[in-house]
């Protein structure tokens, strides 16, 4: 059976959320991550020390040369702490190296970390729990679990990021069109699917419809994490549903069940 692991979407929720049956929060680092919440490391601290839950930190925005000093910062405060760590840059990576941290490490290759060869190549570097990315179908996130008994964290709820730029892509496209952009959060439609586009300090993210799997767990049931990612949702009572494993209709499944094949088209 799946551990259930929440990434909160305000702090709000948050003592409400280590009340019930769920085995882990991630949270992101203020500045540091592509999370709709982000909190210092001080505060996640704090928390960790007046709870029983377990806390992963998220570091996992592009991150540039003027963030190293602060990753590094950041990294020396949870060092000898009971707190995991969510990374994606291998620069990180490179950084809790030179620092000898030892808490628990979790790869987040969002649309790179794709295979089994990618995942024993980290294992191998002494990273033994992964967040698989969405991209793949059920198949072969078992053959990965499978293959690499690997620690596997994987999103079953929520909205997916697809695709983050560095760039401010809606007051670019504001300027080009000449008309003034009055929101951060703007939407794309396509046929009955709409796409949320955020654009932050970082960057501009374009996010997946709501996706819900809670339909679908019998076919993940020997993956070890199952992640509910509460960013952009005011509604919690979801993590009952999944506790209690419920049924829900009109659930969006992106590429959970769908192969995704390329033919190449024949030469004339």
């Amino acid at each position: 059976m799946s551990n259930i692991v929440v990434i909160p979407g305000n702090k709000e929720d948050i003592n409400i959320l280590i009340k019930k049956n769920i085995k882990e929060l991630i949270i992101g680092i203020k500045n540091l991550s592509i999370y709709n919440l982000e909190l210092d490391i001080e505060s996640i601290i704090k928390l960790k020390e007046e709870s029983n839950i377990n806390i992963t930190i998220a570091i996992n925005k592009m991150i540039h040369n003027k963030d190293l000093d602060y990753v590094k910062e950041v990294l020396l405060k949870v060092k000898d702490k009971d707190i995991n760590i969510l990374f994606q840059d291998l620069g990180v990576f490179n950084i809790i190296k030179e620092l000898n941290i030892k808490n628990k490490l979790i790869i987040y290759g969002e649309h790179l970390n794709l295979s089994i060869g990618s995942n024993n190549f980290y294992k191998e570097r002494g990273v033994f729990s992964t967040y698989i990315s969405s991209d793949l179908t059920y198949r072969e996130i078992n053959e990965i679990k499978e293959s690499t008994n690997m620690e596997v964290y994987y999103t079953v709820y929520g909205y997916l990021p697809i695709f983050y730029s560095r760039r401010s892509l809606l007051t670019n496209y504001f300027k080009y069109i000449n008309k003034d952009k009055v929101d951060n959060t703007y939407y794309i439609f396509d046929k009955e699917n709409k796409y949320m586009i955020k654009e932050k300090e970082y960057g501009t993210i374009i996010y997946s419809p709501l996706i819900n799997l809670i339909n679908e767990l019998d076919k993940i049931d020997k993956i070890d994490n199952i992640v509910i990612d509460l960013s952009y949702i005011d509604d919690i009572s979801i993590i009952d549903k999944y506790i209690n494993k419920d049924k829900e209709d009109n659930t969006y499944t992106g590429f959970f069940d769908k192969e995704t094949i390329f033919k190449l088209k024949e030469e004339e």
